[in-house]
């Protein structure tokens, strides 16, 4: 019994070194550029490049309401444990108004440099908000292997996870795409 215990500590510990978190880059920059400067807040076409090379577009984003905002933050998942990705890239274009809204655009790299786009995710944080909406990978917490899982995080007051609800999950496939599963609707404490 005593070595079942010992067994079950390892397994979770292993578990918990193994889970990677999105981590602040230099790799990537965003250039912007005006739609139609005819208007008082004009749209702005916001671009992915690496670093050093801003004639490589890797994927473009719109942003519409320039008057409200605010900043851009990209962070990177090294190897997510998806077959042929070897990075995830996360940019978040936060708004602020009476809350802070902020869009989050993934992006999966492949080994060839191709970029796969995932379905932008929309958070709304307010003086009192304890969920919010992300992608989670398989060499994630609560990652599943060959699954990208869209999720909604539920909070604490002292910012520790409550639970994981699972709104969608897509099954990354061999010809580097992904699709939606069947499951849909799994909750986890």
């Amino acid at each position: 019994m005593k070595n079942v215990a010992i067994i079950f500590i390892l397994l979770l510990s292993f578990q918990f070194v193994n889970a990677q978190k999105f981590q602040k880059t230099n790799k990537y920059l965003v250039t912007t550029e005006i739609k139609n400067s005819e208007y008082e807040h004009p749209e702005y076409v916001v671009n992915l490049v690496r670093s050093g090379s801003a004639s490589e577009k890797l994927s473009s984003l719109t942003i519409e309401d320039t008057e409200l905002f605010e900043d851009i933050f990209i962070t990177t998942l090294e190897n997510p444990g998806l077959k042929g990705v070897s990075e995830v890239i996360k940019i978040e274009v936060e708004y602020l108004a009476c809350c802070a809204h902020v869009e989050a655009y993934y992006f999966m790299v492949g080994e060839n440099n191709d970029v796969v786009a995932l379905p932008h995710l929309n958070n709304v944080y307010c003086e009192n908000s304890d969920t919010d909406f992300q992608y989670i990978f398989p060499n994630q917490e609560y990652g599943i292997e060959g699954n990208i899982l869209e999720t909604q995080t539920f909070y604490t007051e002292a910012s520790n996870i409550k639970y994981v609800n699972l709104k969608q999950s897509y099954t990354w496939n061999e010809n580097n795409k992904y699709s939606r599963s069947k499951t849909t609707a799994i909750t986890g404490f």
